[in-house]
């Protein structure tokens, strides 16, 4: 019996240690001064600009995040939601702008310049020590970590949704070369030459398939269309394959936007075949 008390006691103990561990880390982790007041919850409305002048504005909608400028389609939910981090981003240090001089950090002006429901964020270098990026918020310098500026000083289009149909319409027939898929009232039918399609699966995974990548296209090839998918609404997404650089695409003919997929993929995508 005692041997069992002593051996509850050493775990109790070590439950207590391991508390008091935890409660440390978390006063320390709410001791460190944050990047800006903002919660990601909070944030309605991100605006982001390049020092050449190009903006992205992206606004928080019902269904998800949306961009505003310089187009208006859906965005990548995954993708804002990692910009909305460096609201509560941890600052490694602070200064005066007295302390230290804005040009020779790169925040005179900034390299990006973000907006956060109006709060302003400016980017600049990294320290050279510690690789830590120059932010300047309410005519403070801040140095926080450098996790975000591939995302952030990429092109626009690097927050574009990559689903390529995802929340936007539900898809109610697909037309393909010698294959027709129609939903009616006992679901999903194949019409043509569907040997070995599985309707429903096949529409499942259009409305959840997510290319590497998605960009607008300078100018989409013009084609006509070999994979039409009919909305509920009546509306139409036209797509048509597509090989440049190196990169097997599947392009919306009505918006421009190439979606890019490995090979195997985006050929059941437009054949219903597994590979």
């Amino acid at each position: 019996m005692r041997r069992r008390l002593a051996i509850n006691l050493v775990i109790l103990l070590l439950a207590a240690g391991l508390a008091a561990v935890a409660w440390l880390d978390l006063q320390r982790d709410n001791a460190t001064p944050r990047l800006t007041e903002l919660t990601p919850a909070e944030v309605q409305v991100v605006r982001l600009q390049q020092q050449d002048g190009r903006t992205l504005r992206m606004e928080r909608r019902d269904e998800g995040w949306w961009i505003t400028e310089p187009v208006e389609t859906r965005a990548s939910d995954f993708h804002v939601e990692q910009l909305l981090e460096l609201t509560r981003a941890p600052a490694q240090a602070s200064y005066a702008m007295d302390e230290i001089d804005p040009d020779r950090v790169g925040l005179f002006p900034p390299e990006v310049k973000l907006a956060f429901n109006g709060t302003g964020v400016g980017l600049g270098e990294t320290d050279a020590v510690d690789g830590l990026r120059y932010a300047m918020v309410d005519e403070r310098i801040h140095l926080v970590p450098d996790d975000l500026m591939p995302l952030i000083g990429g092109p626009w289009w690097n927050f574009l949704d990559r689903h390529v149909i995802g929340d936007r319409g539900e898809p109610v027939a697909l037309e393909a070369p010698g294959l027709g898929i129609r939903q009616d009232g006992d679901g999903w039918r194949t019409e043509g030459d569907a040997v070995g399609v599985d309707a429903a699966e096949l529409m499942s995974d259009w409305r959840s398939v997510e290319a590497l990548v998605a960009r607008p296209l300078d100018e989409p090839p013009e084609a006509e269309p070999e994979v039409t998918i009919t909305m509920a609404d009546g509306s139409q997404r036209r797509f048509v394959r597509a090989e440049e650089d190196g990169e097997i695409r599947l392009v919306d003919l009505d918006s421009g936007v190439a979606y890019v997929f490995n090979q195997e993929l985006r050929e059941y995508l437009v054949t219903g075949r597994e590979p």
